[in-house]
Parts: structure tokens; sequence; C-alpha cells
């Protein structure tokens, strides 16, 4: 679980603990979040199967260690969750010279679970779980083509926009590659991974004050008007990733290469 310090990270991190996993691997930026986040999940269940690792994923080399020790201690893999992101905010560059935004919400992520992926192809009926988002169906004029692209400050909402398309558009592509059987995947339609990604709707979490950040007061405007229409994140904003991530439907139906805005309760 990348992000699972906090808001629907932490909600999904919640309701599996009760159902006591073998193994709950919580991946986060922060060491006194991750912290924090342990303490808090005590009261969900038994914290000992939480197994936790700080990831920075606006650099790339620190990611590539994390995914590659993850990779090499798991003999099985049930579900990765990719759920960790920046919110619409501001333009920045990594210390890698990459949009934050592209870097943290996609391509750091595409690198850990590309090296995870044998591992959930090996797991009877994993799951590869993408939190993308309703708004990326804001922005078409993109094409992907070059850092150089992806490097234009195109705008808080639309840099964020990006990224939950590019979250789509690579699930459609890994799945794809399923059926053709390649990538070492098995074709058959019957079986896993299971590959989707999916919308929380509005969920109240640390990323509305990334929007006050970037808009200013017509941020605080804005926040603070839907503010009573959003979820919380443990009861309600994290249902649909915990759908696509455990629900037995998603094999039943053969949900494969999906974008999921729900859940089925």
């Amino acid at each position: 679980m990348t992000g699972g310090s906090a808001g629907i990270g932490f909600g999904i991190c919640a309701h599996i603990l009760q159902h006591n996993p073998a193994a709950l691997y919580l991946l986060g930026k922060k060491e006194e979040h991750i912290k924090e986040a342990v303490e808090g999940l005590e009261k969900y269940g038994d914290v000992s199967k939480v197994h936790t690792m700080q990831i920075e994923l606006e650099d790339l080399k620190q990611t590539d260690e994390v995914a590659k020790e993850l990779a090499s201690k798991l003999d099985r893999l049930d579900a990765l969750v990719c759920n960790a992101g920046l919110g619409v905010g501001v333009f920045n560059l990594t210390k890698d010279n990459i949009d934050s935004h592209m870097q943290v919400n996609h391509i750091s992520q595409f690198h850990l679970a590309q090296t995870l992926l044998p591992l959930l192809q090996k797991t009877p009926n994993s799951r590869l779980v993408l939190q993308s988002s309703d708004l990326h169906r804001g922005i078409s004029d993109v094409k992907f083509e070059s850092i150089e692209e992806l490097n234009q400050d195109i705008g808080p909402m639309m840099l964020y926009n990006r990224t939950k398309l590019a979250q789509v558009l690579y699930i459609r592509a890994l799945a794809a590659r399923k059926e053709k059987g390649q990538l070492g995947f098995d074709a058959d339609k019957s079986t896993g991974p299971w590959l989707n990604a999916v919308h929380p709707g509005g969920v109240q979490t640390d990323q509305q004050k990334q929007a006050v950040d970037a808009y200013g007061t017509l941020g605080a405007i804005g926040v603070a008007a839907v503010k009573p229409f959003l979820k919380d994140p443990v009861d309600a904003g994290c249902r649909p990733a915990l759908f696509a991530a455990t629900s037995e439907h998603i094999v039943k139906d053969s949900v494969q290469g999906q974008y999921v805005s729900s859940d089925r309760d």
C-alpha cells in the first residue's frame, strides 16, 4: 500500500487489518507519519502484521531500492495498491528533474508496479489497483511523448488530471498485454492478476490543502464549499479501491482493465 500512512491509504489498511492478513506492507513518505499510522491502526487489528517502509516517490533511485527490496523478500503478493499521490497543486520539479505530479502519481509507482509484476503474476488471483480520479476526463491535449512535454507547467488542475489519465491508460495497456499473453502474463481471461483503476469520489484528505496553496483565496473558498460533501476516507472514501483489491466479484465477473467508480455495496 503506497500512501498508507494517511487518508484513503490508511482507510484501506484499516479495513484489511480487520481481516487478519498474513502481512500488510505500509509504504509512506515520512517516518513520523508512518509511526502515527501504525499507532492509529492498533484499534483495527494486530499491528505486528504491519510492515512499514519509507518510500520517497520524488526520488527514482530510492523508489527503485524499495521496489527491489520488496521483490527480493516476498514470495507472493496478493495485492499492490498504488494509492499515494499529490493533489491539485503547484508545479515543482523533483530531484530527478521531472514534474513532481507526474513522478509521484505515476512514474515512480509505475516502476514499483513493473518491478513487482512477476510476483503478482505468480500469485493466484492477485490484484493491481491504481488510485485514479474522474478528473482524468478533464484533459485531452496530452501525448506523453517526452520529459519536455511533461515538464510544462499546465496549471495545478491539469497537472493533476494528466497523472490520473496516465494511470487509466497504464491499466488499459497492461490489460491489453495480458490478453495477448505478453510481459509474462497468462492470456487466460479467467485468471489474474486483476488490473484495475479506481475513482474514490470526493474524499476528505490532505490534498485539499494543496489546492488552497495552489489557488489561494479562491482555493480556500472552493474547498470550504465542497467540504460538507466530502467522504470520510476510512468509512467510505477507501471503498472503491478496497473493492478492487479484495472483492471476490472482481474474479467472478472478470473485471479486468476497468475504471471502477463504486463498489457492490
